[in-house]
Formats: C-alpha cells, structure tokens, sequence
C-alpha cells in the first residue's frame, strides 16, 4: 500500500489525470477505509457504465452489420 510519500510522488507526475489528482488529494484528507469503500463502490459503478456503454455500442454494430 502507497504511503503519503507514494501518493504524493503520484500528484506530482505529469501523466496523472487532474481527476486522479483531485481524487487522491482529498482521499489524504479523509479517513482511509472511508476512502478506499467510496473508491471501491466508485470503481464498480464505472465498470457496470462502461461495460452498458460497451453492449449498446456492440449493439448497434451488430444491428448495422444485420442490415446490410
């Protein structure tokens, strides 16, 4: 697990998003099992969006391809 050092090695590069950066720097201020549930419930809400995004865009190819 990244100490405070680690992370705040992490804000400081230039590759990591500004959204990462804001995420990370306002989880050093907050209790961190608080921090890591809300990361936790964070990471499987995106993952079910981009997997329904993901089908529907199967989707729709698959329906152009059935109308050719």
């Amino acid at each position: 697990m990244p100490s405070d050092d680690e992370i705040r090695a992490i804000l400081r590069e230039p590759g990591t998003s500004s959204w990462m950066k804001e995420a990370l720097s306002a989880a050093l201020d907050r209790d961190p099992v608080d921090a890591v549930n809300d990361a936790e419930l964070l990471a499987i809400v995106l993952r079910h969006r981009a997997e329904v995004i993901q089908s529907e865009a199967l989707a729709a190819v698959t329906i152009q391809r059935a109308k050719r």
